[in-house]
């Protein structure tokens, strides 16, 4: 069991990397951890964060866009990233129209 958390605080650490190397803004990191690979969904909160960041001009594109890239890169190897894009368009699409 510790070996398991182990590996996951070394994936979250890696995630952390990428983040910073490949300079994504704090929206698109969110994105990102909101389909990641894990076995569990994103928490409420980023959940939330993401949805109003859809009403801002700034933040809508790189939400979007990011999504789009989640989905659309690697999809065959990383189902579950789709599956979560997915999961996050409903959502999105049930904040704008509710």
């Amino acid at each position: 069991m510790e070996n398991l958390f182990s590996m996951w605080k070394v994936r979250e650490l890696a995630d952390k990397v990428t983040n910073v190397v490949m300079n994504y803004t704090e929206i698109e990191a969110k994105v990102r951890e909101a389909t990641n690979d894990e076995p569990w969904g994103p928490t409420g909160q980023i959940m939330q964060d993401l949805a109003h960041s859809t009403f801002t001009y700034e933040h809508f594109p790189e939400v979007m866009s990011m999504l789009w890239k989640r989905m659309l890169q690697d999809n065959k190897q990383h189902w579950r990233r789709t599956y979560k894009v997915f999961i996050r368009f409903f959502k999105l699409y049930s904040t704008l129209f509710h």
